[in-house]
This record gives structure tokens, C-alpha cells and sequence, in this order.
């Protein structure tokens, strides 16, 4: 759980008192038998913004064109390029330097990232069916991730919260 627009994933919240206004977000990441189904949600403290609210629907607007992209021989890059140029258009970031996405699977031992194959500007791999990622994007202190099967009409979203700011 961390919280603010500065905040770095994977912080703690520390001795920092919410306040109305701030954001914070949840990264639950369970275990079944070695693998895991990872997701993050944004809660905003009080009544959000009107930007806020606009914020979350962009990202998740953006991010579900992605999934849609998702299919077999689909090439890694172009799939990224959505989200990346999607969040610079809509003006919601300066600028785009981490991965889009990462490959998820077996995790033992336990870690935290596996980025044997990730979604960045020049990735030049392609998809193939059934394999799953975590699909990840950011802006305004406002994360939103899925667990994302490829299949042949698209991502499949394993996760199944609804995807919306939270307040």
C-alpha cells in the first residue's frame, strides 16, 4: 500500500497521515500453489476530484484498448506503444520510461517482478497464447494493473475487481 503522488511502488506508507484529497492504491498479490494473479487499485481519501475521476477513466480506457490488442503474434512493442503514446497523448505524463507489462508464472523462489519478457518501446518479441502477464500503467498518483491472459480475441483479465477509482 502506498500513497501520494510521489509515491514509488512497493513503499509503505510509513508515519505520513492521509489526508483529503491524497490517493492511495493496494497491490494485493496472492499465492496459490506457486503462482500468482497480481492487481493494483487506486482509493482516493474523500470525495475525488473531478480530475482524479477523469484520470482513472482515461488510464483504464487506455489500458483496456491494450488488452484488446493482446492476441497471438501480436509484436510486444506495438502492444506497449498503446499504452505509452495513449497516456502522453491524454497529456497524463511527461514522459514514459518503465515497462508497460512483465511476464508472470511460476514464482519460486518468491519474487516480486519476472521480466524475462517485458512490454516496452522496442521489444521485438511476440505473443503467444496463454501466456500471462501483469499489465501495469500510472498517472497522478493513480495505478491501475490487471493479471492478463493472451488469447486469441484479446487479453482476458484474470483479475475481476472492477476497475475504477475507489473512494
Amino acid at each position: 500500500m502506498s500513497s501520494g503522488l510521489s509515491t514509488s511502488f512497493h513503499a509503505s506508507l510509513g508515519e505520513r497521515v492521509l489526508e483529503e484529497g491524497d490517493s492511495v492504491f493496494v497491490e494485493p498479490v496472492p499465492h496459490f500453489r506457486g503462482y500468482t494473479a497480481r492487481m493494483m487499485r487506486s482509493k482516493a481519501i474523500g470525495v475525488p476530484t473531478d480530475e482524479q475521476f477523469r484520470t482513472a477513466e482515461t488510464i483504464v480506457r487506455i489500458q483496456d484498448d491494450q488488452f484488446h490488442a493482446m492476441k497471438p503474434g501480436a509484436k510486444a512493442k506495438d502492444v506497449d506503444c498503446i499504452v505509452r503514446q495513449g497516456m502522453l497523448a491524454a497529456g497524463l505524463r511527461d514522459s514514459y520510461t518503465n515497462v508497460t507489462g512483465y511476464t508472470l508464472g511460476l514464482k519460486r523462489p518468491p519474487r516480486t517482478s519476472d521480466f524475462t519478457r517485458v512490454f516496452l518501446a522496442d521489444s521485438n518479441w511476440q505473443l503467444q497464447e496463454n501466456q500471462v502477464f501483469h499489465m501495469y500503467t500510472s498517472a497522478r498518483g493513480l495505478p491501475f494493473s490487471e493479471t492478463v491472459v493472451v488469447t486469441p480475441e484479446g487479453g482476458k483479465r484474470l483479475t475481476k475487481m472492477e476497475r475504477k477509482l475507489f473512494y
